[in-house]
């Protein structure tokens, strides 16, 4: 049986503890909540090279920074994270809901 692995509140300090080996650095913009405590919805943000990665928890800031060390972009240009090729996402969609439309409902 495959070994599981999935997106939970519990993987992310190995998230920010990779991103910091790699390099980024990081912090967090939000607003305390009217309780004083931290904020639920923040925003994650690593930085390094004059990059700038922004995501919604540190998951999937460390799937963008996978994005950004693969395609290793050179300068800061338009759609520098653009990898040509075949519509993964609608074949995957396609093939788990067949008949249905890609379109919203």
């Amino acid at each position: 049986m495959a070994m599981a692995l999935g997106s939970h509140a519990n993987v992310y300090n190995t998230c920010l503890l990779i991103l910091r080996d790699r390099g980024f650095k990081m912090h967090v913009q939000g607003e305390r909540n009217s309780a004083g405590s931290y904020p639920t919805d923040v925003l994650w943000i690593a930085e390094k090279d004059g990059f700038r990665l922004m995501a919604d928890n540190p998951i999937e800031l460390l799937g963008l920074v996978g994005i950004h060390d693969h395609v290793q972009p050179s300068a800061d240009l338009p759609y520098w994270w653009r990898k040509e090729g075949e519509d993964v996402w609608e074949r995957l969609m396609s093939d788990a809901f067949p008949g249905q439309d890609a379109g919203p409902a």
